[in-house]
């Protein structure tokens, strides 16, 4: 259980609630023992985990000790903003009092939000917020962004950071196979060089929101929207989703060949062409027998 040691306050509260709920049987000799050993003025406000069998003496101790109760939370990549956002805010351990537009506002992130976040671990203090968590994310996305683009291909086209970003969450969201992001890193880089759309059903979806429906139907390629990569050719004005570092890494330094198109095969692999012909064979071969 996780109790709260409100700061400002006296033992007298905290010691009655423990009693309430069972974890001690008496709060009065809580601190007369506190008392008699000068404890009271030492103990550290805070959130702290506890469990029935520890004694008085063990509790005080914890309380002295400011070992306060901790948590991890995982942000997962190919996840967008909302996703994060839902997440933290239904996070018991969380303080949440900020809407999203106010987090972004504070962390100083214009939109389109999405991408921005490093999806990674995080652990936290019981009793933090959720901007804090925001905060850290946003920074390590920085980081590990500027980082890959300073590293990055020589011979990589894109202007900036945030375009390898944005290319890195199409990646992300065509595929969970490593081995294959470079692959469609080039191709994407290949269309681009040639002035082709890149034509990736993950931006539909993401222009479609919440009006998508699986699966992905041809009426829905013609949706107006500066991120739907079937109408408008380059890339999408921001990213799609949230990346991991596989992603981000294929983006910056990408498999360049004569492949112009893929298409999913069963087991999450791609099957690639260097010809319309040759991918229409591909479409026939891989998807009209699913």
């Amino acid at each position: 259980m996780c109790i709260k040691y409100p700061q400002g306050t006296s033992l007298c509260l905290t010691a009655n609630n423990l009693e309430y709920l069972g974890y001690i049987n008496s709060g009065i000799f809580m601190r007369l023992l506190a008392k008699s050993l000068n404890l009271e003025s030492k103990i550290k406000s805070g959130y702290y985990d506890i469990n029935a069998n520890m004694s008085v003496i063990n509790l005080l101790n914890h309380f002295i000790s400011a070992k306060v109760a901790t948590r991890s939370i995982a942000l997962i990549e190919d996840n967008t903003i909302d996703d994060y956002y839902q997440k933290l805010v239904n996070m018991k351990a969380l303080k949440s009092s900020k809407t999203l537009a106010e987090i972004m506002t504070e962390i100083k992130q214009s939109h389109p939000y999405d991408g921005y976040f490093w999806p990674d671990t995080y652990q936290i203090n019981y009793g933090d917020s959720v901007l804090s968590v925001f905060k850290r994310a946003h920074q390590m996305m920085r980081q590990k962004l500027a980082l890959a683009w300073r590293n990055r291909a020589d011979t990589l086209p894109l202007e900036n950071a945030e375009q390898a970003l944005v290319l890195a969450s199409l990646i992300e969201k065509e595929t969970a196979n490593a081995q294959e992001k470079p692959k469609i890193s080039g191709v994407s880089i290949h269309r681009l060089q040639k002035s082709m759309r890149l034509q990736t059903d993950p931006s539909v979806v993401y222009a479609l929101g919440e009006h998508y429906q699986a699966p992905l139907k041809k009426q829905d390629l013609k949706f107006k929207s500066p991120c739907n990569t079937y109408r408008d050719k380059g890339l999408p004005p921001g990213p799609i989703s949230s990346v991991g570092a596989d992603s981000l890494h294929a983006a910056t330094h990408p498999h360049m060949s004569d492949a112009l198109y893929f298409v999913a095969k069963k087991g999450g692999t791609h099957a690639f062409a260097n010809t319309y012909q040759q991918h229409k064979d591909n479409i026939n071969k891989y998807l009209k027998n699913q």
